[in-house]
């Protein structure tokens, strides 16, 4: 039937359909898998996929058993699909380091470092495990991770922080830290230590914010003089550079254990914590206008009393929140109402991200994994002549 279809008719119908489909047709005919595995069609595929999901993970400590699904992000928040991760951790769960077009990065480290990263498209479950860092991890130091997408040069990266203890004075890290940075285009590994920071970034709370092309991570000076108050420390996955973010003036002097860092809507939130665990209030923090100090406004308290553990993000005005025995709750601030969504799991292990399904991956050779960002691909009338051009040269 496709032979007698133009190939801009064929692109059009293609383009709009689920990501399931598209797999099950790339095995049609070579025609078809060329079309399906280009990173243009991908792209544009990517931009006209509207209907998002919740991807969520969260550890069954009785079964022993991390899981992982999709869910509806409506009301009922009902299941979608089951995902099942292509590694077994060798801890009881994976880290996971954050979500972009379709894929999820993976690190397991949670409790026992190991040097597996995995960045994994559950919609088409494919996976590539990265290989050794080029920095060891330092047994008294920490390691801190992030993945964001560098829309410049349509690539999927993993930036690496290594620190390491300050000797004699263990009380401090030694500054600036080793970076790497991984790129999926080349499969390696590559040193950036020129561009280090001079300040100690943190993950007591699990999950740094991507957000802006950025990956974002609460920080201080540690004592150094330059700059001795807490701030935001943000990663720019395009220009390979560390940038500051000041706080509210209300935050730069607290225990920077008390606060996370994440994401609401379209803007940069910070959560600040009664105590380092088990408080009893929590507030939520947002930055009305990215990169401006002075936009920073407290939005609203959490009462934490009833066994609320965390802020685990945000989804339609509303927080999800993580709290002992009853699993994941919907939270609404204005009518301080909650929800119980019947999904159960230890506090800390529980993720919870927006998702679209994507093709990203779907072609294995790493030489094939450069793939283009919808904001920053060819676009429009151009995307559908690239592709009809395409499918000219292999009829």
């Amino acid at each position: 039937m496709s032979d007698n279809l133009p190939s801009d008719v064929l692109i059009e119908i293609l383009t709009r359909l689920p990501v399931k489909s598209l797999v099950l047709f790339s095995c049609v005919c070579k025609h078809w898998y060329t079309l399906i595995t280009n990173p243009v069609f991908i792209s544009t595929h990517l931009n006209r996929s509207h209907n998002q999901l919740l991807f969520v993970r969260h550890y069954n400590m009785f079964q022993e058993m991390e899981r992982y699904a999709l869910h509806f992000p409506s009301e009922s928040y009902g299941e979608y699909a089951e995902l099942e991760c292509p590694v077994k951790s060798v801890n009881e769960y994976f880290r996971i380091l954050g979500s972009c077009n379709g894929l999820i990065c993976l690190s397991d480290d949670y409790s026992t470092h190991t040097d597996t990263i995995v960045i994994w498209n559950p919609s088409v479950r494919r996976s590539v495990t990265l290989p050794k860092p080029g920095f060891p991890h330092a047994t008294q130091g920490t390691c801190l991770l992030g993945f964001g997408f560098d829309a410049l040069s349509n690539d999927y990266k993993v930036v690496r922080i290594v620190y390491e203890h300050n000797v004699p004075d263990d009380s401090y890290y030694r500054l600036p830290p080793n970076v790497e940075i991984y790129a999926l285009s080349t499969g390696n590994w590559r040193s950036i230590s020129g561009a280090s920071p001079n300040y100690v970034m943190y993950r007591f709370f699990p999950l740094p914010a991507l957000m802006n092309g950025a990956v974002h991570w609460v920080a201080n000076g540690q004592g150094n003089s330059s700059s001795v108050h807490n701030l935001v420390a943000a990663f720019d996955m395009c220009d390979e550079v560390f940038r500051e973010i000041m706080m509210p003036d209300d935050l730069v002097e607290t225990e920077v254990l008390k606060l996370s860092i994440s994401v609401l809507g379209t803007s940069l939130a910070l959560i600040q914590y009664e105590k380092i665990w088990q408080s009893e209030y929590c507030w939520v923090w947002m930055m009305k206008e990215y990169g401006a100090a002075e936009s920073w406004t407290r939005l609203f308290t959490i009462d934490m009393r009833f066994g609320i553990r965390k802020v685990v993000g945000f989804q339609n005005n509303q927080v999800l929140l993580s709290a002992r025995i009853k699993g994941l709750i919907l939270y609404d601030p204005k009518s301080q109402q909650v929800e119980y969504l019947g999904i159960h799991g230890t506090n800390r292990s529980f993720y919870v991200d927006t998702y679209v399904e994507s093709l990203v991956l779907l072609k294995g050779e790493n030489s094939d994994l450069l793939l283009a960002n919808s904001s920053d691909a060819v676009t429009g009338e151009r995307e559908t002549q690239v592709l009809r051009e395409e499918g000219r040269t292999e009829e």
